[in-house]
């Protein structure tokens, strides 16, 4: 590091990435934008006469990896990942299952191998950290919606790792037989098991003694020197250094000293990561590139319509919101760091087309210019996709919404639901190494059968004796589905049996059962894309539009009793006194919600003049406004565009936690309890 070779590259890249940076944030663009074209610049394929050494700038981005690994592992304690595992966790499931079958699916059409398509697909898979981070921090966002989406990433790195060891494997030679799968996965499960056990026994009472000793500049030392050591041991068994990177900030993270540390360590990271950028930015030959425009454009398209409708669907599915769910859906929009290892592990092996790296690398370049411009329209996109829902689907979300909230406080155990996520995991997982070991095998046995049954028959033989033996974990599969689904709605609708929560009750068990059957079948599916084609995709696709329509005609069977309890419930709030937050003694007539209670706005109120959707009462609190009443008007279910006026009657309902934020936002004065 010393040597002048090494100075002058160094210099050479921070004061063009510098520059660049300046130039990029006062454009009001990402500086990581500013760091790619800086790579550009830098770089041996644009004759600028300044130039930097590519092996070496190269080798300083492994250093940037690393260390925003780290900072990742850093921001992860396990008790948070398991607390994500079922919102921000089922989301990175659909995310990534998505586009892996997308950018496979796009790989076909363009006439490359499987192996190419399946490289370009794991390639756009996973969002970008660093992208996302930066941005987030250069912009003002909501802490829900940033814990929500940072929440995604942390799964996708997570993923995104299992992704790597898989293909690495298939770069070795051991193919994509079910078999040598599952011990690439079982191996990996094995080493991130023992590095865990091993480690949490001695780094963090390690991190802890460091720290009563005090002093920043060794704690900084040792956990550097941890991080880079794990690296090395991941890299010398043949995993990415930056999964031993990644552990070492996980374990460092359960001292509970792990915001202090990145604190420590944000320097250091934020120099390392733009030359890691640099670095992908001199990578790309803009004559290749060019002469690729059109791929790129393609999966670019993909890109961003993909990641859009699955984040935006997963994240609804698991109870955010409309809003959010767009808000999420377009902060994810971009190809992230793991898509250049993942490209580089296939095009550097000779199973992907060279074009594979500069796709995505320019793909990033795109994603990185419009992921700010995205993230600052977001609040306006997702207002306007708010707005313009029908009222039954807006008032149907709100519901949704607010039971899931309620399911995630703790007020039930769930040990019966803890018994049925195997059960699940394990029937789809045979049904999915069942289909593969058929596919392998089918030029075997349709050879064997070729001289006893006629042409064609031998296909139908086949496929008959396949789907009967696979109806037994299929049917294993709806079972634990609808078990799950029923034990979630018994701990949700608790009070009086009454006919609304029957209702209530059956549209939330079906729409349980269709996520959870969506979440485990959506990464399914993507694994069996290299065997099959693109088919599986499309039918899984083409099943939203049915389940859809399945779920509006439930939804609006049991619209009218609820209207009528809503109507019913606004004339008794009416009737009260409410110049305080006063709650119903009972809110059984509104099946799934905690507590209902009316709300009325004084002047000079915050709510006053605005409305719902400008508020976003329910994003921001997780309360719900189910009901107004204003001077001369006697009821109305609302539909987010009413203006709110000093005197009016909001009927609320939610959580005894939702119901306080919520009037705090409304009236601009704390809940009274």
């Amino acid at each position: 590091m010393h040597s002048p070779t090494f100075v002058t590259d160094l210099a050479i890249v921070l004061a063009v990435a510098s520059l660049m940076g300046i130039v990029f944030r006062r454009l009001g663009q990402s500086t990581v934008l500013g760091y790619l074209v800086a790579g550009l610049i830098v770089g041996p394929y644009i004759p600028i006469p300044v130039f930097a050494d590519e092996g070496h700038v190269h080798a300083l981005s492994e250093l940037g990896v690393v260390l925003v690994m780290f900072a990742v592992g850093l921001e992860l304690r396990l008790k948070r990942l398991f607390a994500v595992l079922p919102t921000a966790g089922i989301t990175a499931l659909l995310e990534v299952g998505a586009l892996l079958g997308a950018g496979y699916g796009v790989g076909l059409a363009l006439g490359w191998s499987s192996h190419g398509a399946l490289f370009l697909g794991a390639s756009i898979a996973i969002s970008s950290t660093m992208i996302v981070s930066n941005v987030f921090a250069e912009r003002r966002v909501e802490s829900s919606l940033k814990d929500y989406v940072m929440g995604v990433l942390v799964v996708q790195d997570v993923l995104a790792i299992v992704l790597a060891a898989v293909l690495t494997a298939v770069v070795a030679g051991h193919g994509l037989s079910p078999g040598e799968i599952a011990g690439v996965v079982g191996r990996l499960g094995g080493v991130l098991i023992a590095f865990i056990v091993l480690g949490l026994l001695i780094i963090p009472r390690l991190v802890h003694t460091l720290v009563q000793w005090g002093g920043a500049e060794l704690l900084v030392v040792v956990c550097t020197g941890l991080c880079f050591g794990l690296a090395e041991i991941a890299d010398l068994m043949g995993y990415s250094v930056a999964l031993g990177a990644f552990i070492a900030g996980v374990l460092v993270a359960e001292s509970g000293e792990g915001h202090r540390i990145e604190h420590l360590m944000q320097p250091t990271r934020d120099i390392f990561a733009a030359i890691f950028f640099v670095a992908i930015g001199m990578t790309v030959d803009p004559r290749l590139a060019a002469a690729h425009a059109g791929t790129s454009l393609i999966v670019f398209a993909v890109v961003l319509i993909a990641q859009l409708l699955s984040v935006t669907l997963g994240s609804v599915l698991s109870g955010n919101g409309a809003r959010r769910a767009v808000k999420a859906g377009l902060s994810l929009g971009q190809v992230g760091e793991f898509g250049f290892i993942l490209a580089a592990i296939g095009t550097e092996a000779g199973l992907a087309p060279p074009a594979l790296s500069a796709v995505v690398v320019t793909v990033a370049v795109l994603t990185a210019f419009t992921t700010p411009l995205a993230i600052g329209a977001a609040d306006a996109i997702a207002g306007k996709v708010e707005g313009g829902l029908p009222q039954r689907v807006r008032q149907g979300l709100d519901r949704y919404t607010a039971w899931i909230a309620r399911l995630q406080t703790p007020t039930a155990p769930a040990a019966k639901g803890r018994q049925i996520f195997p059960v699940l995991l394990l029937e789809a997982l045979m049904i999915t190494a069942a289909l593969v070991g058929l596919l392998l095998a089918l030029p075997t046995l349709r050879g064997a059968l070729s001289d006893t049954l006629p042409g064609g028959w031998d296909l139908v033989v086949i496929f008959t004796l396949a789907g009967l033996l696979l109806l037994i974990p299929a049917r294993e599969l709806l079972r634990a589905s609808k078990a799950l689904s029923l034990e979630l709605s018994e701990r949700l609708f608790t009070a009086q049996p009454t006919q609304i929560q029957q209702r209530a009750r059956r549209l939330f068990a079906v729409a349980m059962q269709i996520f959870v059957l969506l979440a485990v079948a959506t990464p399914c599916v993507a694994l069996v894309l290299p065997f099959t084609g693109p088919w599986p995709l499309l039918a899984l696709a083409g099943s939203l539009l049915p389940t859809a329509w399945m779920l509006w005609r439930a939804a609006e069977r049991g619209s009218g009793p609820i209207r009528s309890s809503v109507e019913r419930l606004v004339d008794l709030l009416s009737r009260q006194t409410l110049d305080t937050h006063e709650a119903l003694p009972s809110p059984a007539a509104l099946a799934g919600f905690d507590k209902v209670a009316g709300v009325r706005i004084p002047e000079g109120a915050p709510a006053v003049g605005r409305t719902l959707v400008e508020l976003e009462v329910r994003s921001k609190t997780g309360g719900t406004v189910i009901a107004i009443q204003s001077e001369g008007d006697s009821h109305r279910l609302p539909t987010g565009h009413e203006q709110i006026q000093a005197g009016d009657l909001l009927v609320l309902a939610g959580t005894e936690e939702a119901m306080s934020a919520a009037q705090a936002l409304l009236r601009g004065a704390p809940a009274e309890t």
